[in-house]
């Protein structure tokens, strides 16, 4: 297999939405008012080039999500975003997925045998759009939590396949759904109700592509919960699941907003 890490632009975040801190009720209120930003983040989906076919591990931004009225039909997304500033995109156009598919010289349209969605929002969902005759893959419970996606969004052919995980243990995960062999899907819940990672095998250990179930390796290394969850108690779990696994296997962990998780990806260095 081949494991090609794609960005899809960049978003800016504000302080108090990477990191948890404080009372767990006054979360979006901190957002708010919290003056500070990050520096620019990745936006970062993955493709597998495995011998059954290809899979891609969401989808990214769009370009127009660069122009902040682009949400303004959606009420809770200008209340908590919009308005706090919490998250600013910028994504050009040669940065979507499909034209970066393309250099790789993969067709979206044609070569991509599956799609899996860690999440619904936006920025890891807005590019199914490319991937019409793909298989796409979702959480259960993601999709019966819709209430932070934007359904508007999506084109009237989407209908995901939704994942049950019913295929038993691997690693430190209780629970799987095997996608193709030496990849599965775990749940990894807590950013949304219904958040997923992907495992990859590759000899003695693991690549996990791990969406937002932490925005970077030092989060998970020092066990702290991001600022936009939506449970706290869920997010924690999959922390200490996240980190059993890397104790117990060499476990190269990839979040999709890492600026780190490429130089990662290349030399396969694990957490430590």
């Amino acid at each position: 297999m081949k494991i090609h890490c794609i960005q899809t632009g960049s978003l800016t975040l504000k302080q108090a939405v990477r990191t948890l801190a404080g009372p767990v009720w006054a979360r979006y209120l901190r957002a708010l008012v919290d003056p500070r930003v990050t520096e620019p983040l990745p936006i970062q989906c993955w493709v597998i080039e495995h011998p059954d076919g290809i899979i891609v591990v969401d989808t990214g931004e769009l370009a127009r999500a660069s122009d902040p009225t682009f949400f303004d039909d959606d009420r809770d997304y200008r209340r908590v975003v919009r308005l706090a500033k919490a998250a600013r995109f910028t994504v050009a156009p040669g940065d979507e997925i499909g034209p970066q598919l393309n250099t790789l010289g993969i067709d979206s349209h044609k070569d991509v045998r599956t799609l899996v969605l860690t999440h619904l929002h936006c920025d890891h969902a807005d590019g199914i759009t490319y991937f019409p005759n793909a298989e796409i893959l979702i959480a259960r419970t993601e999709f019966e939590h819709t209430h932070y996606a934007f359904p508007r969004t999506w084109p009237i052919w989407f209908r995901p396949k939704l994942v049950e995980y019913a295929n038993g243990s691997i690693g430190a995960f209780a629970t799987s759904q095997r996608i193709a062999n030496h990849v599965f899907l775990v749940p990894t819940p807590g950013h949304t109700h219904g958040h997923q990672s992907v495992m990859v095998r590759e000899g003695e250990g693991w690549l996990c592509l791990a969406g937002d179930a932490t925005y970077s390796e030092d989060q998970l290394r020092d066990a702290k919960v991001g600022g936009c969850v939506a449970d706290v108690k869920l997010a924690r779990h999959t922390i200490e699941v996240l980190r059993r696994q890397c104790a117990r296997y060499p476990t190269v962990y990839l979040p999709s907003h890492d600026p780190g998780a490429v130089v990662r990806l290349n030399t396969r260095k694990a957490v430590t």
